[in-house]
């Protein structure tokens, strides 16, 4: 989904101009059968909005949550077809525009900064202000702050996942090359991986690769990901990849292959020093390394790409805004609410880490002292033991450092991907790639 999402963008924006002039409410009244309706647009439907909208409704007989989803299913959009998605992308922005779109709108794969510009959502930070009920403190305002546009938030996420570095913890330790993932950079990992490969044998490629599983062109996107608002501006439609910094970050991924530092082999867990790797939860931050790499498996944060300390990069699959010609904006507000309640927050079927402190804390608390009390056999055979103090507090760290939001237009993605590839293959000098791709994504950003 992600290498697709925002690929139909150009088409959907252009029902802006004619949507924008043709004006009307969303819910000519906002209610049916005597109930006040919310209702919520999102592609598909999972499981944590159709049980918030069971127990919503359980507690408010009075309202009536109405899910309009666009495509039947719970993958995310995964395995949609173009032709679907691009229909998903027009149908909502030609409802949000002219004022017949739904009272919660799923942003994630929506022209978010276009919306805002064109005030067709409200003001999440002033709402947040304005209700003494809401406690923005429970809550990480670091991912609210990276989501915000000109200092403001108009989506909420429900959840989030972090991207980190997953290495073999027992490999890297014999290994004797010290670092700190808290400030190393690609160079530094490449010096680092570069100290760590051997070849005993002598047959000229590494006995343990520093990363494998991956392409160039894969591993430019997730180094471009890191720091995407450095060469892209949404916002004034602008880009910037004809630039030293880019050329750098394409001959840094070169490098990388050319000295077996990273390799396409596809290999099993254990055969490389690191990996990168998505933290879906709590449970898969304490669990899943000491399910892979021999029970030795250690969470590292990504290098850092760029200038500055951006912080790690995160990703949602859920954010919701409210539609500013909503007629039950109040009500709208108060069920978001409850998507942040401890209640739906702890529940099981939420994608993702919490965005309530305490939710996210209280699992930190009950995995440790349940491995503490009894350790959990995991697949392979393999046992999970609980961590040590310093080993924890590194993960909760992790989860407050989140700060850079993972989000590339899909549109980009298939243009990176046609023309680095000329680049990585030598058909094509570095200064003729990066001006290629400056010049493409300059054309799709104003079409």
């Amino acid at each position: 989904m992600k290498r697709m999402a925002m690929t139909a963008l150009s088409g959907a924006l252009l029902v802006f101009s004619l949507a924008a002039c043709s004006g009307g409410d969303s819910k000519a009244d906002g209610n049916s059968n005597g109930k006040k309706v919310i209702s919520v647009a999102v592609l598909q439907a999972d499981k944590f909005l159709q049980l918030a909208e069971q127990k919503y409704e359980q507690l408010h007989p009075d309202i009536d949550i109405q899910i309009k989803q666009y495509v039947a299913g719970e993958s995310g959009g995964q395995g949609m077809d173009q032709a679907a998605f691009e229909k998903y992308l027009n149908t909502v922005n030609t409802e949000v525009l002219s004022g017949k779109g739904t009272d919660l709108i799923s942003l994630e794969n929506l022209p978010v900064n276009k919306y805002v510009e064109k005030k067709v959502l409200e003001d999440l930070s002033a709402m947040m202000k304005e209700d003494s009920s809401f406690q923005v403190d429970n809550y990480y305002a670091n991912i609210m702050d990276a989501y915000k546009v000109n200092g403001s938030l108009f989506g909420m996420p429900t959840g989030f996942t972090l991207n980190m570095m997953l290495g073999d913890g027992a490999g890297v330790k014999d290994s004797g090359v010290k670092f700190d993932d808290k400030t190393w950079t690609w160079d530094t990992f490449k010096e680092v991986a570069t100290k760590m490969m051997k070849d005993e044998n002598g047959d000229g490629t590494p006995d343990k690769f520093a990363m494998t599983n991956v392409q160039p062109t894969g591993l430019l996107l997730d180094l471009l990901e890191n720091d995407y608002k450095t060469y892209v501006d949404e916002a004034n439609n602008k880009s910037d990849f004809d630039t030293a910094n880019f050329k750098k970050m394409m001959q840094q991924v070169k490098a990388m292959f050319e000295s077996k530092v990273a390799s396409d082999k596809n290999t099993h867990w254990g055969d490389q020093y690191f990996t990168n790797w998505t933290a879906s939860s709590v449970s898969s931050l304490i669990l899943y390394p000491q399910s892979v790499s021999s029970g030795e498996g250690k969470v590292y944060r990504q290098p850092k790409v760029g200038e500055g300390d951006k912080g790690i990069t995160f990703s949602s699959r859920s954010i919701l805004g409210i539609n500013s010609k909503s007629k039950m904006k109040k009500e709208s507000w108060e069920f978001l609410k409850f998507l942040l309640s401890e209640e739906m927050q702890s529940s099981p079927e939420l994608n993702g880490f919490a965005m309530n402190k305490g939710v996210v804390e209280s699992q930190f608390d009950a995995i440790q002292d349940a491995l503490t009390k009894d350790p959990m056999q995991l697949n392979g055979g393999k046992v999970a033991k609980p961590l040590s103090q310093v080993d924890l507090d590194s993960l909760k760290a992790m989860v407050n450092d989140a700060g850079t939001v993972s989000k590339v237009d899909g549109k980009i993605v298939n243009i990176l991907f046609e023309e680095a590839s000329a680049y990585f293959n030598g058909q094509k000098s570095v200064d003729e790639v990066a001006k290629m791709i400056q010049n493409r994504v300059t054309t799709y950003l104003n079409e």
